[in-house]
């Protein structure tokens, strides 16, 4: 099922991760999406140092990982005959998405009726920080800023000893967001198929956002509702947290049906005699002896470590969690079991692990992935489809109109 996409044609015109993320959702599963960035620079993604280490690997892991398997056509938009050779583009797509901001978009003559005019029939998708809609349209965000500061998660997060909001880790709501990028993609190509009417879809970082702390949000019209109600809370919940262990390492409990599964826990800890005291029988005699029944159990988590309770806790059926770190998950055996994390060879022969869509199809993710483009590396291929002459091509890339 790697070719669910097979035959869509997508013309990208988006930098960075939120917008593009979509594209190597949609090439992963087969559809042609062919990355327009400008001739000069390309993506500025390509370029990207931000401190995290990138600049020190042999190939930039996150270009890759949002630009997999494209096609990528360097174009110098701002001259005409460079948005000639657009104009054909679309003409022959399906979809064209852009990240681009309204008012840039606006001066490119690339708004809605005008891609329309080059292609009746095109999917019009654009994704942005705010919304298109309201005096903050044309605001520029990221995710951080717009997914991760306006709807709320920089705050709901902290907690009370904290003196600034929790900072988000990179790129968390462009994935988010390029998720419903390619659900809205998927959806208006089925809605043209059904009817034949093209669609224009629009997704902002702040609706992600909004849409993924929905609880929280929609929660705070109850009188009384408190943030931070959890952490106040905790104690009263003791089988609803996260135990440390010897060495360090966090086990988290999330038993919602505490009743059932507490003498269970009990026996798995060894504290059978706590699994019919009186003071932790039931649900509301454990909250009424929260600080007392959590003390129990971290002492308990803090006597071994977690590679001493981890063949109990396999055994226990009950949901519990070990708080993994990063390069745990990487190579985490149920991961890679049901194909998460999977291999592509990059430009320098190298095979480097990359992270697969959140979604399979009959029960499986693509078997293959190939690396992201280099700058326009399949300029030339592309033109000569399109019906430029070999000499057309080395005219305009000696001009600068491509590259």
């Amino acid at each position: 099922m790697d070719d669910i996409f097979s035959g869509i044609r997508v013309v990208e015109l988006a930098q960075y991760v939120f917008v593009p993320g979509a594209g190597a959702l949609l090439a992963d599963y087969g559809a042609e999406v062919i990355k327009v960035e400008m001739a000069d620079t390309g993506d500025p993604y390509r370029t990207l140092s931000i401190g995290d280490g990138r600049e020190k690997a042999e190939v930039n892991i996150a270009l890759e990982q949002n630009n997999r398997g494209k096609k990528s056509i360097a174009i110098n938009v701002k001259t005409a005959e460079g948005r000639e050779l657009l104009n054909k583009l679309i003409a022959s797509a399906d979809v064209f998405v852009t990240s681009v901001r309204p008012q840039a978009i606006k001066r490119l003559k690339l708004d809605v009726e005008d891609v329309r005019a080059c292609n009746p029939k095109i999917v019009y998708v654009r994704g942005n920080g705010f919304g298109f809609h309201g005096p903050e349209a044309g605001k520029p965000g990221y995710d951080s800023t717009a997914f991760w500061t306006r709807s709320g998660f920089a705050t709901v997060l902290m907690h009370s000893e904290h003196v600034k909001p929790v900072r988000s880790r990179g790129a968390l709501g462009d994935h988010t967001g390029s998720t419903s990028v390619a659900y809205g993609i998927a959806a208006a190509l089925f809605k043209r198929e059904r009817s034949g009417q093209s669609v224009l879809v629009d997704v902002s970082l702040l609706a992600t956002g909004m849409w993924v702390l929905s609880a929280d949000i929609a929660a705070s019209q109850i009188p009384g509702y408190d943030s931070l109600l959890f952490e106040r809370r905790a104690p009263r919940f003791p089988l609803v947290g996260s135990y440390r262990t010897k060495d360090d390492r966090w086990v988290n409990l999330t038993f919602l049906h505490p009743d059932r599964d507490w003498p269970h826990l009990c026996r798995a800890l060894g504290m059978h005699e706590y699994a019919d005291d009186p003071r932790f029988a039931t649900n509301a005699e454990r909250a009424n002896n929260g600080v007392e029944c959590g003390r129990l159990l971290a002492e308990r988590f803090a006597s071994r470590t977690w590679a001493e309770w981890k063949p109990i806790f396999d055994k226990l059926d009950a949901p519990w969690e070990l708080a993994q770190k990063i390069d745990e998950v990487l190579v985490d055996p149920q991961a890679i079991a049901n194909g998460y994390v999977v291999d592509a060879e990059m430009s320098n022969g190298k095979t480097y692990k990359l992270i697969s869509g959140p979604v399979a199809f009959n029960g499986r993710v693509p078997k293959k992935y190939t690396r992201a483009p280099k700058l326009g590396e399949h300029t030339g291929a592309l033109m000569l489809e399109l019906g430029y002459a070999p000499g057309e091509v080395d005219r305009l890339r000696q001009t600068g109109v491509v590259k």
